[in-house]
């Protein structure tokens, strides 16, 4: 494995087991959601290879579907904010797909970027949604996680 594979791994495993270990229940959720692409997506990759971001990938658009409604059903259910920039960040993956779809000659870099670099927006979300979840715990003591009907 390379070394920015390497690098990534550590920062998704790094931001998991922090929203796993100090996040509340939505943190928890969005960790799983993430544990679940992570799975999903590198076992895609043993399996069939690197993605040469040449040509659309059929199972790279249907995980990040699946992504992407998972994470707008927690930004829609959840008593927080962040979750509203990783499904942003995920739209933008999503949409990444099918913006290459539409234009697929000469967009490698560009199809790459909108793909690969939106999880990192996602995983920062994740850590300061964390971060302001166990400040809001110190300043005014537990409160409601989920948003009610």
């Amino acid at each position: 494995m390379s070394s920015v594979v390497l690098v990534s791994l550590a920062i998704c495993i790094a931001a998991i087991g922090y929203a796993l270990s100090r996040g509340g229940p939505p943190e928890r959720f969005a960790a799983k959601i993430v544990v679940v692409w992570l799975l999903t997506d590198v076992g895609y990759h043993l399996i069939f290879g690197p993605s040469g971001f040449i040509v659309v990938d059929p199972a790279h658009i249907v995980i990040d579907g699946a992504e992407l409604v998972a994470i707008t059903w927690l930004a829609l259910r959840a008593n927080r904010v962040w979750p509203v920039w990783a499904a942003a960040a995920q739209l933008m993956t999503f949409s990444g797909h099918l913006v290459a779809l539409i234009e697929p000659g000469g967009i490698n870099r560009a199809y790459w970027a909108m793909t690969q670099l939106p999880p990192y927006i996602q995983l920062f979300a994740l850590v300061c949604g964390v971060a302001f979840h166990n400040r809001r715990i110190q300043q005014i003591g537990h409160y409601r996680s989920w948003r009610l009907s």
